[in-house]
C-alpha cells in the first residue's frame, strides 16, 4: 500500500472533501482533520509513511515492526498486570500452570512468499522443485518470525503452535504460511532460547515427564509433477478393481522426499527424533503448454503437494534414567480408570 501527500489524490480507504483526503482513522476522529488543520493532518501522514517504512526495512532485514516488538515487551515485562490470551483448552492451561508454566499471550508467525517460473516435464513424473523450495522457505521465514516473538516476550516456548498452509485463488502464485501458539514462562527461571512444539498442553507434560524436551519445529514439503499417460486414463477406465500405481508412486515419492527435509531440521536442532507428526496433502489439476505434436499437451495432469510437521524431541538434561510408574485406580467420582495422584486430587477436591 502506497499512502499519498495530500495534494488531492485520494489514498487507500481516504475520501474526497474539499480537494483534500480524509483517512478513515481521521473519519474516526482520531488526529487532526485534514479540512480543519490541513497542516497538521499532512505532518501526521507524512510520519505514517515514515513509519511503515521503518516497518518495511524491519521486515526485510528479519525483523518485527516496532509496534510489534513494543507491545510484546510490554506484555513480557508483566507492566499493567495485562491479561494473558491463549488458544489453550482450560484443562491444558490449568495443567502447564501445575507444572510452572504461565501462558504469556498468542504468538505467531506468517510468510506470504511469491513463487517464480515452476518447470515440469513433457516425458515423466518429476519434483517442481521451484514450488518445493518455495513451501520449505515460507515456512522457515514463518517459524522464525514466531521464535522472534517468542523472544521479545522472554518466553520459555511455545505450545501448540497451529499450522496452516493456504493457496489463494486471486493469487496463484503466492503461498502463504500461518503458525499461532502460545507462548509461555518457567517461574523462577531465566529465559534461554524459546522452544517451538506443536503439542498440546497434556502432551508436552507426558513429554517432559518421560525425560524429554522439545528442540525444534520440523517440517518438509513436497510438490510431485505426475504426467498423465495413456495407461493411467486406460486404468480409471476400466471396469476392474486395481491399484493406480502411477500415483501411489507419485505419494511415495513425495513422502521420502518431505521427510528427509524434516529429519534434517531435526538433526541440526541436535533432536534425537520427532513426534506427533502431521501430513496433509493436497492434489491440484495442471496442464502443459507447448509448440510441438506431444499428446501430453492434450491431457490434463496433477500436481500432489505434499506437507509433514512435527515436533523434533531430545533427552532432558537431569531426567530420570526411568518413566515413573502411574497407578491407575477406578475414580469413585467418574467411574474412570485414572491415575492415582489426579484421582485422590479429584477426591479430596
Amino acid at each position: 500500500m502506497r499512502l499519498q501527500p495530500l495534494d488531492g489524490s485520494i489514498g487507500v480507504g481516504g475520501e474526497r472533501r474539499e480537494g483534500v483526503v480524509r483517512m478513515p482513522w481521521w473519519s474516526r476522529g482520531a488526529g487532526p482533520d485534514p479540512v480543519s488543520d490541513p497542516a497538521a493532518a499532512r505532518r501526521q501522514l507524512q510520519a505514517e509513511m515514515v513509519r511503515q517504512q521503518r516497518d518495511q526495512d524491519l521486515l526485510e532485514r528479519g525483523q518485527l515492526p516496532e509496534a510489534a516488538a513494543a507491545r510484546l515487551a510490554e506484555i513480557g515485562s508483566g507492566q499493567g498486570k495485562l491479561a494473558f490470551t491463549s488458544d489453550l483448552a482450560a484443562d491444558e492451561a490449568g495443567l502447564l500452570r501445575r507444572h510452572g508454566l504461565s501462558p504469556l499471550c498468542l504468538v505467531g508467525g506468517s510468510a506470504m512468499y511469491h513463487v517464480g517460473i515452476a518447470y515440469a516435464s513433457s516425458w515423466h513424473d518429476t519434483e517442481v522443485s521451484q514450488l518445493s523450495a518455495a513451501y520449505n522457505e515460507a515456512t522457515r521465514l514463518a517459524v522464525g518470525r514466531l521464535r522472534q516473538e517468542a523472544v521479545a516476550l522472554g518466553a520459555h516456548g511455545v505450545v501448540g503452535v497451529r499450522y496452516a498452509l493456504i493457496r489463494h485463488e486471486w493469487a496463484d502464485r503466492t503461498v502463504e504460511v500461518t503458525l499461532v501458539g502460545t507462548a509461555v514462562r518457567q517461574q523462577d527461571t531465566a529465559p534461554a532460547q524459546p522452544w517451538l512444539s506443536d503439542l498440546s498442553g497434556q502432551e508436552w507434560w507426558a513429554l517432559w515427564r518421560a525425560g524429554y524436551e522439545p528442540a525444534a519445529l520440523a517440517y518438509g514439503h513436497c510438490t510431485w509433477f505426475v504426467l498423465t499417460t495413456q495407461a493411467d486414463e486406460w486404468n480409471e477406465q476400466s471396469s476392474v478393481n486395481q491399484e493406480l500405481g502411477h500415483f501411489s508412486d507419485a505419494l511415495g515419492q513425495c513422502r521420502t522426499r518431505a521427510a528427509m527435509h524434516l529429519k534434517q531440521i531435526a538433526r541440526e536442532a541436535g533432536a534425537s527424533g520427532v513426534v506427533g507428526v502431521h501430513m496433509a496433502r493436497r492434489v491440484d489439476e495442471v496442464r502443459l503448454t507447448g509448440s510441438d505434436d506431444n499428446p501430453a499437451y492434450e491431457r490434463e495432469h496433477h500436481n500432489v503437494v505434499l506437507s509433514m510437521i512435527g515436533t523434533a524431541i531430545r533427552p532432558r538434561d537431569g531426567a530420570a534414567p526411568r518413566v515413573p510408574q502411574t497407578n491407575l485406580v477406578i475414580s469413585l467420582r467418574s467411574g474412570r480408570l485414572e491415575s492415582g495422584s489426579s484421582a485422590a486430587e479429584a477426591a479430596f477436591s
